[in-house]
């Protein structure tokens, strides 16, 4: 269990949910209101401080899976299989920068949370990425339901 600085929670897990929820979505063809997604965002942020604190390092994640979903389908308000698949898909995104990170990057994990401010660079890597498929998703009009048609049957 974990306790997270409050600097973490606010310049970390709310911008990184507001990141995943936003490409999630993008990628499926859903333009989300900026606002819903703001609101996901500080009540997932909100959501992770507590799930770090009273939750162990595993079960932790499928904890924020089912808030993420959760909050994604109250406010963002697509159907179950949309939200499920829009946030398994930002998940992805952050556990294949991740991963690789610590493997090949040689990092230190408990170095890492020993200052608040060097847990703040973690997010750095696939915050900068989800930032990516935000732009090239907006600009270029590009979705995964264009390219695979199998999923406009359960984006809709």
């Amino acid at each position: 269990m974990d306790r997270m600085p409050i600097n973490v929670v606010v310049l970390g897990s709310i911008p990184e949910a507001m990141l995943m929820v936003w490409a999630g979505f993008l990628l499926l063809g859903i333009k989300p209101p900026l606002r819903r997604i703001l609101m996901v965002g500080v009540l997932q942020g909100i959501s992770s401080y507590f799930i770090r604190r009273y939750f162990d390092f595993g079960p932790h994640i499928v904890a924020h899976m089912v808030t993420f979903i959760f909050y994604s389908y109250v406010i963002i308000r697509a159907n179950i299989p949309t939200t499920v698949l829009a946030i398994a898909l930002a998940f992805t995104v952050v556990v294949m920068v991740e991963g690789p990170l610590l493997i090949f990057g040689n990092i230190n994990i408990a170095y890492m949370l020993s200052s608040s401010w060097k847990r703040l660079l973690f997010f750095l890597p696939h915050e900068i990425l989800l930032g990516l498929i935000i732009y090239f998703c907006s600009r270029k009009e590009i979705s995964l339901v264009k390219e695979f048609g199998f999923l406009k049957k359960i984006v809709g």
